[in-house]
């Protein structure tokens, strides 16, 4: 019983004073005292927890990770692309001249892979560039939305080589595929910073193949419907530049998440070994 009792009466077991955290107290005024004053070499460290993982994530700068997305978007870009590039020369929408390679059903051009890896990151590293400028808050990339888009992109390219198969006029075929690309836009990116650059991209990557057609003839459009420079095109192919670049909006954000989470834990690591150390 007497143990108890001195058990009971330590101070250990006594409940912390209401006014222990009192700043009148003089160990608390001392330090809000120095808080106050800016004093950086206080011996009391306000031990709150801090995350640094998700601040290194959210702020690495382009200039640190764009070797890295590069390579990524331009390899993705060399062997993703032609696969879906093939979607439309199966039905003959485009034809191949100098250079063209035939693996297996997919036809296609040796110029091909090479073209669409710097399509696909010259639109990425654009974009991220427009994020770090114009739009911190940009939201990061994640899986979802980046197999939500290329799905929305395959099957969008499926769709428009069925109706040119099928013979349905080319304004009409324009018209609905219009309508489908904005749906794709506003539902999988939906910022109008990315609606001004998928419009940038739609209108110039038509044109930019009409230099490559007249002067190196790697491919040419049967069944153009306008003709620019001397050289045919068909018009609603811009719908298909235009949902390409949500894709490579997400694609790339996500990338470039997932660069920002390696380089915060390979640096966590490092300084988890220093201290071991």
């Amino acid at each position: 019983m007497q143990s108890l009792t001195a058990l009971c009466s330590s101070s250990s077991f006594l409940p912390i004073s209401p006014n222990l955290h009192d700043s009148k107290q003089p160990i608390f005024r001392s330090f809000y005292s120095q808080k106050k004053h800016g004093n950086s070499n206080s011996k009391y460290i306000d031990s709150r927890p801090h995350c640094t993982m998700g601040k290194q994530s959210s702020n690495t700068s382009l200039s640190d990770a764009w070797p890295t997305i590069s390579l990524s978007l331009f390899g993705s870009g060399f062997f993703l692309g032609p696969l879906i590039d093939g979607i439309h020369s199966r039905v003959n929408l485009v034809t191949y001249q100098n250079g063209s390679i035939d693996i297996g059903p997919l036809h296609t051009n040796i110029w091909v892979p090479p073209l669409l890896g710097l399509f696909y990151c010259t639109v990425g590293l654009l974009q991220l560039f427009l994020d770090e400028k114009f739009s911190p808050k940009a939201p990061e990339g994640s899986l979802e939305k980046t197999a939500s888009s290329l799905l929305a992109v395959v099957l969008f390219i499926e769709v428009s080589a069925e109706m040119y198969k099928a013979g349905v006029a080319d304004n009409i075929e324009g018209y609905i595929l219009f309508a489908a690309a904005e749906f794709i836009w506003l539902f999988l990116e939906g910022s109008r910073q990315g609606f001004a650059l998928a419009c940038i991209v739609g209108l110039g990557c038509p044109l930019a193949e009409i230099p490559i057609m007249k002067l190196f003839h790697l491919w040419y459009y049967p069944q153009a419907n306008i003709i620019l420079f001397g050289q045919g095109l068909v018009t609603w192919t811009i719908t298909c530049y235009f949902v390409y670049t949500p894709f490579l909006i997400n694609f790339s954000r996500w990338l470039k998440s997932l660069t920002a989470s390696a380089t915060a834990t390979a640096t966590a690591t490092a300084e988890g070994s220093d201290r071991a150390d």
